[in-house]
This record gives structure tokens, C-alpha cells and sequence, in this order.
């Protein structure tokens, strides 16, 4: 299931991808992993100021 993420920085820079499937913070909680169809986005946690994501995905 493809969901939208939208990362929001530190600068009040965005990255809004329409196609991820997968998003997770490292165990060491030092980067955020995002997988998309056709690409793997890795940012680091500290550059982060917040992060929404398509609400639909969480529905039971």
C-alpha cells in the first residue's frame, strides 16, 4: 500500500513523497529510513523537525 510522507526540516525545507510503503527510525534512533517504489531516502534524525503521514494507513 502506497501512502504519502511528508518530512519537514530543521531549515522549514520539505520532502513530500507521494509513493512511500514503508517508513521507519532507526533502533539507534539516529535516521529515518523511507522506501519507496524505486528509491530508499535515508535522513538523519537531528535534520528532522517533524514528519505526517497519510492518516488512511493506520485504519483497522
Amino acid at each position: 500500500m502506497a501512502y504519502w510522507l511528508k518530512v519537514v526540516f530543521v531549515d522549514n525545507q520539505e520532502l513530500l513523497l507521494e509513493n512511500a510503503e514503508k517508513h521507519f527510525i532507526s533502533d539507534d534512533l539516529e535516521v529515518l529510513e523511507v522506501t519507496t517504489s524505486d528509491q530508499v531516502i535515508i535522513v538523519p534524525v537531528r535534520q528532522i523537525k517533524y514528519v505526517s503521514c497519510d492518516s488512511k494507513i493506520f485504519n483497522g
